[in-house]
């Protein structure tokens, strides 16, 4: 690795990590610290990333060299990694990658995984451009742009599928094939790293807010899934397969369970509102995107494509953690065979349908109620996640009562733009 390091006159590692939140974290080395880094790692403070307690707050990250990403910066190059976790020279077993990565290997199925990832792009006078969904340019202002951010992707290993104008005005998605859950994680955390880098050398901003303007479309974090058995997709069996409905099942049934994982801030409730395409009833159905679980129809369904898509998550929290939520609820609904009901062939935000059917928890707080009720993961990871959400909460009420506003304002408060803005 050195060697390749210096033929590709690479300056600097970048090597982090994901905090509980799903914040990332990382340090930068000289780039002959290569070595080190991959036998050794670096020792830090697990309690200042939630992952240990004051009093036992040493941990070691040691790079895994297949995350590699290199990047360049003002004619400097960078080799970003992604860390694995250790405690004691054991691998951290409450560090979200690692619990993804035992998941994927204990999985009797290949999990195939394609999140949609919404984001704003904002000017440095804060203004945004008048597009619209699917606008082309004049419109779609930063259409040229986006096409060098395409080759810049390619350029450094990113393979991109297609790029879009989004429905809010400034707001943008960008399709990566999909992948495994691991792979796909992983690849999630530099893309939306390298945007922000990306977007800035020109004066703008890039935020993955959930809802960082009211009155206008939130980003949401599309799952598309598929599971596979040597070679083949189990989603299919001449149509939408017994094993894919009970998937969805799963993804119904667990919903508001696993909401705290992937709808994890204050902001995230703020998207999950009726009239903007973000979903809030625990329904399912073909093409419909007024539903939490949609199946998309575009062409007949085939071996190929057959696949559910969760509309529910958001990309401000830790996405390992959203993944492996999102897979135990849909495996559970298979071991189980959870019967989803019949599609719902109806606008569900129709005024004649509010309050008829369950729904996803309306704030951070009910989510962290909810997940009380189901153990996906270990006691101390959820504990100690819960811990964390528990006092993020508190902070927003103690802002909210300090302001004279009420828990169920939908306006974004300066409070959350402070924090969750450059999630």
């Amino acid at each position: 690795m050195e060697n390749f390091l210096k033929k590709q006159n690479i300056k600097f590692i970048e090597a982090g990590f994901l905090d509980l939140h799903g914040v990332l974290r990382t340090r930068t080395f000289p780039a002959d610290k290569i070595d080190e880094l991959t036998s050794e790692g670096y020792g830090f403070d697990g309690y200042s990333v939630g992952y240990s307690n004051i009093e036992d707050s040493d941990l070691l990250a040691r790079i895994d060299p297949t995350t590699l990403h290199v990047y360049e910066i003002d004619n400097i190059k960078i080799a970003f990694f992604l860390c694995d976790l250790y405690k004691d020279e054991k691998p951290l077993e409450i560090y979200p990658r690692y619990i993804l990565k035992k998941i994927e290997k204990e999985l009797s199925y290949k999990v195939l995984i394609g999140p949609e990832l919404e984001f704003y792009i904002i000017k440095e006078d804060g203004s945004k451009d008048n597009g619209f969904y699917m606008a082309s340019h004049p419109e779609d202002e930063d259409e040229l742009l986006k096409r060098r951010l395409i080759l810049e992707l390619e350029n450094i290993g990113i393979n991109v599928e297609l790029t879009h104008h989004e429905v809010g005005p400034g707001q943008h998605e960008i399709t990566l094939p999909a992948m495994s859950p691991l792979e796909m994680a992983d690849l999630t955390v530099f893309y939306k790293k390298y945007l922000k880098i990306f977007f800035s050398q020109y004066g703008y901003k890039v935020t993955f807010m959930p809802k960082p303007f009211e009155g206008l479309a939130g980003n949401g974090m599309h799952v598309h899934l598929s599971l596979w058995k040597d070679s083949r997709n189990i989603f299919y069996d001449d149509g939408l397969s017994d094993e894919a409905k009970y998937f969805m099942g799963g993804l119904l049934k667990y919903a508001p369970n696993i909401a705290v994982y992937t709808n994890p801030t204050v902001n995230s409730y703020k998207r999950l509102v009726p009239g903007f395409e973000a979903p809030v009833y625990l329904l399912w159905d073909w093409g419909n995107r007024s539903v939490l679980v949609r199946v998309p129809k575009y062409r007949k369904i085939n071996p190929k494509n057959a696949r559910v898509e969760y509309r529910a998550p958001d990309a401000s929290g830790n996405i390992y953690l959203a993944f492996a939520s999102i897979i135990n609820a849909g495996i559970k609904g298979l071991k189980e065979k959870i019967d989803p009901g019949d599609p719902f062939n109806d606008n569900a935000y129709k005024p004649e349908n509010q309050g008829k059917f369950k729904t996803l928890p309306n704030t951070l707080f009910k989510a962290i109620e909810y997940s009380k009720n189901m153990n996906l993961f270990s006691e101390e990871l959820k504990n100690r996640y819960l811990k964390l959400k528990i006092k993020e909460w508190r902070e927003y009420e103690n802002y909210i009562g300090k302001n004279g506003l009420t828990l169920n304002t939908l306006a974004v408060t300066e409070w959350e733009i402070a924090r969750y803005f450059w999630r």
